[in-house]
C-alpha cells in the first residue's frame, strides 16, 4: 500500500529533524543525553548502535557503520507520534541547540510542519556582537491532534465515495508541501469544483451543487435564483440571502485568480489558506451528510 501524503510529510519532518540530530552528536554519550533530556530513556537501549558514532577497539577509535541518527529519529518519532506532548518534547529538544537551519531545508520543513497542523517559531536574541536564533515548534492553532484527525476521517471520505478525486488532494499537499503554491491551489480549485458537480446528479452543474449542499433557496418574483450574477445582485440589492453560497463561490473565484488565472503571485500562506479551506469546506459537506 502506497503512503498518504500526511505519512509522506510526516516522514520527511523526522527525516530533517534526524539531520538536525546529526548536528548535535559529536560522541556516543550526546544521543543518550539528548534522550534523556526528552523523557525518552527507554529507547537509549534500542537505538544505541544509531546513535554511537564510534566503537573502540584497543584505545583505537573506529567509525561505527550503523550510526544512523537519522533513522533513529524516524523511527522514534514514528512510535510516539500519537502522544502530541511526547513528540513535540522531542523535537523541542533537538531545536534547543540549533541555531541556524538551512535556507532550503527550513522552507521544506515549515511546509510539510503546515500539512500537518504544527508551526516553526523563530526568535533572535541580540546583544552587542551576536544575534542568536532559536527555534521551537508548537501546534498550529486549533491543535495538530485535531486537525490530524480532520484530515484523516476527510481522506477517508474521500476514498470511500471519491475515490477518483483522492488525487486531486494529494497533489494538492505534494505540491504544498514541495513550495509549488500555485499548482496546489490550481488543484485545491479543481477539487472544489469537482466535488460540487457532483452534487449535482442531473447536469453535474457546479452552481446547483453549491446549492444542493448548502440547501439555500433564493426566489426573486417567484422563481428561483440559480446563477451566481442572479444571486450576487440579489445580494447587493436586498443584503440579505446565500450566505453560505457567497462564501463558498467567493472562495472559489479566489482559487481561481491566485492559481488558474495568475492574476497575482500566489504566496505560501495564500496557498496555505486555500487548502485549509477547501478542506474545512468538503469536512462541512461530510459531517452534515452531503455526498452524492
Amino acid at each position: 500500500m502506497i503512503d498518504t501524503k500526511e505519512r509522506i510529510a510526516r516522514s520527511n519532518i523526522y527525516s530533517i529533524f534526524g539531520k538536525l540530530m546529526n548536528r548535535l552528536i559529536d560522541n556516543n554519550d550526546n544521543g543518550e543525553v539528548l534522550l534523556k533530556k526528552a523523557g525518552l530513556s527507554s529507547f537509549i537501549e534500542e537505538y544505541e548502535n544509531r546513535l554511537c558514532p564510534y566503537w573502540y577497539n584497543r584505545g583505537y577509535q573506529n567509525r561505527n557503520d550503523q550510526y544512523n541518527p537519522e533513522y533513529a529519529c524516524m523511527a522514534i518519532c514514528e512510535k510516539i507520534e500519537s502522544d502530541e506532548t511526547a513528540l513535540l518534547r522531542f523535537l523541542n529538544t533537538i531545536l534547543e541547540s540549533i541555531h541556524q537551519i538551512d535556507e532550503q531545508q527550513y522552507e521544506k520543513l515549515t511546509n510539510y510542519l503546515n500539512v500537518i497542523g504544527y508551526e516553526l517559531l523563530e526568535t533572535v536574541e541580540e546583544d552587542d556582537y551576536y544575534e542568536t536564533i532559536n527555534y521551537s515548534l508548537i501546534p498550529a492553532s486549533g491543535g495538530a491532534q485535531q486537525r490530524n484527525a480532520d484530515v484523516t476521517y476527510l481522506r477517508s471520505m474521500l476514498v470511500t465515495h471519491h475515490s477518483d478525486l483522492v488525487i486531486l488532494y494529494d497533489e494538492a499537499i505534494s505540491n504544498f508541501g514541495s513550495g509549488q503554491y500555485v499548482s496546489c491551489i490550481e488543484n485545491c480549485r479543481s477539487l472544489f469544483e469537482s466535488f460540487f458537480k457532483k452534487l449535482d446528479t442531473v447536469n453535474n452543474d457546479y452552481i446547483k451543487g453549491l446549492l444542493n449542499a448548502t440547501g439555500e433557496t433564493i426566489i426573486e418574483n417567484g422563481a428561483q435564483l440559480t446563477s451566481i450574477k442572479k444571486i450576487y445582485t440579489y445580494w447587493i440589492t436586498n443584503k440579505k440571502g446565500a450566505n453560505r453560497f457567497r462564501l463558498f463561490q467567493t472562495m472559489y473565484s479566489v482559487m481561481s485568480g491566485l492559481g488558474t488565472h495568475h492574476e497575482d503571485v500566489a504566496s505560501k500562506e495564500d496557498a496555505l489558506l486555500l487548502l485549509r479551506y477547501v478542506e474545512d469546506c468538503l469536512l462541512w459537506c461530510f459531517r452534515k451528510g452531503i455526498n452524492c
